[in-house]
């Protein structure tokens, strides 16, 4: 495995591989699920770069950047024991931003400003910001990302045909503890009673997918009210529900009447704080 640090030192490395690349971003801490995503690119290409960046400008304010968990050493044993990756690069914030970035990239406010982004402003203009520095830098042919973080993978897609990209995005299903909790870096702030009651969060997603598969005729006002029932469920036990919700799978759009008459394919998403550690899940139907 190669380390490299700088993008100048990585675009080296890269100009001498003449085979399929694909790319793995991580802000590190890595765990099951990143180890899937990895897994997914060397199943899909024959070349595989990981990168290990905390990005400062998908975190807000009053986020938990400084306290995020940096286990570099750990991530580096990780991968190269296991011959798990071709180049890994690691670069500090001075590489990334060497100076005030003013050029972001802006998703349309559409997506970008609902769900994760309305309760985190500028979150996907941080993190497609530093993934098209990412992009222009690597020239992957493919890109794995994490379907837990289902509205970064949407916004990334989209991101990638609107710059007409020649980048194939795969979502890799979520990777989930023998209880059913999603594998995640901030999974290490639950105590040890939240962490007994986290995986309620995707139990509430799943009652709800139960729900509407036994139920082929239901009906708009339904599901509205399933979202509304199971808010008030995660709550009633200790939880601060952001949202659930149902949605049209493609794109997140808010259902209509077409979309439950057509059978569309949907997806539950659902974000909560349990004590001070904030979790996000969803569930494909």
């Amino acid at each position: 495995m190669i380390i490299v640090n700088s993008f100048e030192g990585m675009r080296a490395h890269l100009k001498k591989i003449n085979s399929l690349i694909s790319f793995v971003p991580t802000m590190g801490s890595l765990h099951d699920g990143h180890l899937r995503l990895i897994d997914k690119a060397k199943n899909n290409s024959q070349y595989v770069v990981a990168s290990i960046f905390v990005n400062r400008l998908q975190f807000g304010p009053k986020e938990d950047f400084e306290k995020y968990p940096r286990v570099i050493d750990n991530d580096i044993n990780l991968l190269s024991k296991n011959n798990l990756v071709d180049l890994l690069f690691i670069p500090q914030e001075n590489e990334v931003y060497p100076f005030e970035q003013n050029f972001y990239v802006h998703p349309a406010s559409i997506i970008a400003n609902d769900l994760e982004g309305k309760f985190r402003p500028n979150f996907f203009s941080g993190v497609c910001t530093v993934l098209l520095k990412f992009f222009s830098n690597i020239n992957p042919d493919i890109v794995v990302l994490g379907k837990k973080d289902f509205q970064q993978l949407v916004i990334v897609e989209n991101m990638c045909r609107q710059f007409r990209l020649p980048i194939k995005v795969i979502g890799q299903d979520t990777v989930r503890c023998s209880d059913g909790l999603a594998f995640s870096s901030r999974n290490v702030y639950l105590s040890r009673s939240e962490r007994i009651e986290a995986p309620h969060l995707y139990s509430a997603l799943k009652g709800i997918k139960k729900h509407i598969g036994l139920h082929a005729d239901i009906k708009l006002d339904q599901l509205i009210e399933l979202e509304n029932n199971a808010s008030s469920e995660l709550n009633a036990r200790g939880w601060k529900t952001d949202y659930i919700t149902i949605r049209r799978r493609s794109d997140l759009s808010v259902l209509n009447t077409d979309d439950i008459e057509r059978k569309t394919s949907l997806v539950v998403l659902g974000a909560a704080t349990l004590g001070n550690t904030r979790l996000i899940d969803n569930i494909e139907i």
